[in-house]
């Protein structure tokens, strides 16, 4: 296998509008999870349909008016034993979190 692109897929938000700017992709649990550049929202998106089928305002992590500059915005997930641990460019932490509906993840 190479790394060729096989197919691109557009992904569309819960209220129908387009959504670009995807950044950090992690396959987790059958959805590619993701969070939107210069935003602090995640989405996990159906890779057949680019549906997405769950949205996470993640803000409260740490508001951005703490964080220092604009540039200092969520972009990391990774998935955990139990959890999915976030950062962000220059974030000096990070946040275990636990989505209550992602029962079959872990």
């Amino acid at each position: 296998d190479t790394l060729a692109e096989k197919r691109t897929v557009a992904v569309t938000r819960f209220d129908g509008s387009s959504q670009n700017q995807l950044n950090e992709l992690e396959f987790m649990d059958g959805l590619v999870c993701c969070n939107i550049w210069h935003s602090d929202d995640i989405i996990c998106v159906n890779p057949v349909t680019g549906k997405s089928v769950r949205e996470y305002d993640m803000s409260s992590l740490w508001p951005a008016d703490q964080r220092g500059g604009r540039e200092n915005v969520l972009n990391g997930i990774a998935l955990g034993k139990d959890h999915v641990l976030l950062t962000g460019k220059l974030w000096d932490r990070m946040y275990k979190v636990v989505f209550p509906d992602w029962t079959t993840l872990f």
